[in-house]
Formats: structure tokens, C-alpha cells, sequence
């Protein structure tokens, strides 16, 4: 009975613990809307093909799953260079590569 209680609330306070990233996703997501909206940063498919457009990304492989740093308005591109994953880091509100993985 107590494992059933113990596992229950330990449960409960998983689930519970996951609901503000949850939201706070869907903030940024609206947040970033908005702003592209109103011209304040790229919206994310000019960016993308923006990106691919120059070298030495143009000969890469974009592999999609874009991801976005709200505090810091950073796009994480993935593409594939041979057999290498190479992570672009681009200012959403430029267009600007500011950082490479690897």
C-alpha cells in the first residue's frame, strides 16, 4: 500500500514538474510568432533557405528539427556534412551565423 502511495506521488510529481516547460514552449513559440509578425525577426523558412544558400552549407545535407534559444533569439540548424553532424547557430533576428558545432 505505501509503495502504491509512494509511486503514485512520485508519479504525479513527474508529471506535474513537466507541464511548465510544456507551456512555457508554447510561449516561446507564440512569442516568436509574434515577432516575426511584426518584422522583428526572420521567419524561420527564409532563414532556413537563407542558410542553405551560402557555403559551405549549400553542399551540406539540412536535416530539419529546428531549435530556438528564446533568451538569446538563437535558431541551432542541424545539417550533415559527410558523415558529420554540423550544428549552425543563427541569430533569428539577422540572419547572422554566430556559431558553429564542430
Amino acid at each position: 500500500m505505501i509503495r502504491t502511495l509512494t509511486l503514485s506521488l512520485v508519479s504525479a510529481l513527474l508529471l506535474s514538474a513537466g507541464v511548465p516547460a510544456v507551456a512555457r514552449g508554447d510561449r516561446d513559440q507564440d512569442n516568436l510568432r509574434n515577432a516575426a509578425a511584426q518584422g522583428q525577426v526572420i521567419p524561420l523558412n527564409k532563414l532556413i533557405a537563407d542558410v542553405r544558400s551560402r557555403p559551405p552549407y549549400n553542399d551540406m545535407t539540412y536535416l530539419g528539427g529546428p531549435q530556438f534559444d528564446a533568451g538569446r533569439m538563437i535558431y541551432a540548424l542541424k545539417f550533415m556534412d559527410g558523415s558529420q553532424v554540423v550544428v549552425v547557430y543563427v541569430d533569428a533576428r539577422t540572419g547572422r551565423v554566430v556559431g558553429r558545432k564542430p
